[in-house]
């Protein structure tokens, strides 16, 4: 199921892909993505959410394979907006309406740091392949029903990933209200009916921002980069709307929690929006398209708890909460005043992708952003804080069963606000530099099997390496296996 609203280039069959949707036998009529009626490549989430999405409908290939020909699959676009479906005959059954995807992704990773416990190497910039050895990252089932005028979509996950992508937000997230396995969870209405360029969701869906998705066979790597994992929100929650403007223009708009909550931590609202623009493909080799998106809210927490000292108690009425005395509670919470309205942070997003040749296809993302965040727990005064990154990736098909794929980023973050702590230490100034070369090959339908050799460098010693010491450096090699129906 694509993504509702998404306009993104898909590959055609023929192109280089990494989807196994594609490999699936021909489904329903394929939903048109938004930014133009002809296929062409992926970005992405996504940008992520969304880095990037949900159940994906290839299209069928221009001239049908032989039996025994096994081809690579399709790319799926990262954010793009779920299949509409011809008017079904009177035999058609009501479950022909519903698109579904099920699939599970295992993997191997060899840390050539060797840290102790397996699970810390990879952790710090490592979206889902956190563990050193053998692991599986999850589980998925997708189903989803075209707006026609009314569909919706929920994309459920198990497995250590599912708790991972549901825990990536500040304070309190998604995993600790009862939200680890949901991944979207949305309902859809096509405004005017089945031919409307307008169409809303309302729930939890993936982010619109970014080149990658959380599912690793819908993006051209294994490994997530570091870009979708530190720098961009990979979901939120709230309304969405979607509006074709013209064949090759598309726009979005977003009212939402923020990033990667379900439930806010703040009274405050996100506001965000994407401009896609398509330039259409009079031969197969000309093509190009960009998206430009912009995301803007409060994002920590509007109140704080007080735990007040030995010989003083809770004191709503002071500056920290607390005031001298014996009599009364110790602990209490405050209002943070100012947060939702001085305390934002900005992001942009900009995607580029395209198709030079059938079978290359080649990616660009960069993003900026920047918070406002509060000096101290009940200090009034706010400072900026930014960070920006930047991913170039390709990808060339070889042959009908391999392909050959590239990522390189950079990415900053001078105050810390995304790269978090190793060893209770914040990390603060880094500069993040990855390589990743990954090999693609499908040796019958439905199994994806990629080898992944990445290479991550710090100006930081922010990689656990042996049972205590700290590396610079970051050397992997996974190899990632995913099964799919489609």
């Amino acid at each position: 199921m694509l993504v509702p609203g998404q306009w993104a280039v898909r590959f055609r069959a023929a192109r280089l892909s990494l989807s196994i949707a594609a490999l699936a036998t021909p489904v329903l009529a394929q939903a048109g993505p938004t930014p133009a009626p002809a296929p062409a490549p992926a970005a992405a989430a996504p940008a992520v959410e969304a880095p990037p999405a949900s159940v994906t409908t290839p299209h069928a290939p221009e001239e049908p394979l032989p039996a025994a020909t096994v081809t690579l699959p399709e790319l799926p676009p990262a954010h793009a907006e779920p299949p509409v479906h011809e008017a079904g005959g009177a035999s058609e059954e009501w479950y022909d309406s519903f698109d579904l995807r099920v699939f599970a992704d295992s993997y191997f990773s060899l840390n050539y740091n060797q840290p102790k416990p397996q699970t810390a190497g990879n952790g710090v910039i490592r979206a889902f392949d956190t563990s050193n050895g053998f692991a599986v990252a999850w589980a998925g089932l997708d189903i989803a029903h075209a707006p026609e005028p009314i569909g919706g979509t929920l994309s459920l996950r198990f497995g250590p990933s599912a708790k991972r992508y549901n825990s990536s937000c500040v304070g309190k997230c998604d995993a600790d209200y009862g939200l680890e396995n949901i991944k979207q969870a949305y309902a859809s209405l096509r405004l005017g009916g089945e031919s409307s360029p307008v169409t809303l969701d309302f729930g939890k869906f993936d982010t619109i921002y970014g080149a990658e998705v959380a599912e690793s066979q819908d993006n051209i790597n294994y490994t997530r980069g570091v870009l979708y994992w530190l720098g961009q929100p990979a979901f939120h929650t709230g309304l969405r709307a979607n509006f074709e403007l013209t064949e090759n223009l598309r726009a979005r708009a977003l009212v939402v929690n923020g990033w990667n909550n379900t439930i806010d931590n703040n009274t405050g609202k996100t506001f965000g929006a994407q401009l896609t623009a398509h330039v259409p493909r009079n031969d197969p080799h000309e093509w190009i398209s960009a998206s430009l998106g912009y995301l803007g809210g409060p994002e920590r927490d509007d109140t704080v708890a007080v735990q007040c000292p030995a010989g003083s108690v809770f004191d709503p009425s002071s500056a920290n909460g607390c005031s001298p005395g014996t009599s009364g509670s110790s602990s209490g919470t405050i209002d943070r005043p100012g947060n939702n309205s001085s305390g934002w942070r900005h992001f942009i997003d900009l995607l580029v992708t395209s198709d030079p040749i059938d079978a290359l296809h080649l990616v660009l993302n960069a993003d900026y952003g920047v918070e406002k965040q509060r000096d101290s727990d009940f200090a009034t005064t706010f400072t900026a804080h930014s960070w920006q990154g930047a991913m170039l990736g390709a990808r060339y098909l070889v042959c009908e069963q391999f392909a050959v794929a590239g990522r390189a980023e950079i990415y900053h973050d001078e105050d810390g606000v995304t790269t978090g702590s190793v060893n209770g230490i914040p990390i603060t100034g880094a500069t993040i530099y990855t390589g990743t070369v990954t090999l693609d090959y499908l040796p019958a339908k439905y199994l994806l099997i990629r080898l992944d050799n990445r290479l991550d460098a710090s100006n930081k010693q922010m990689f656990p390496k042996g049972v205590r010491e700290l590396s610079g450096t970051l050397f992997t090699s996974t190899l990632g296996v995913v099964v799919t129906t489609n």
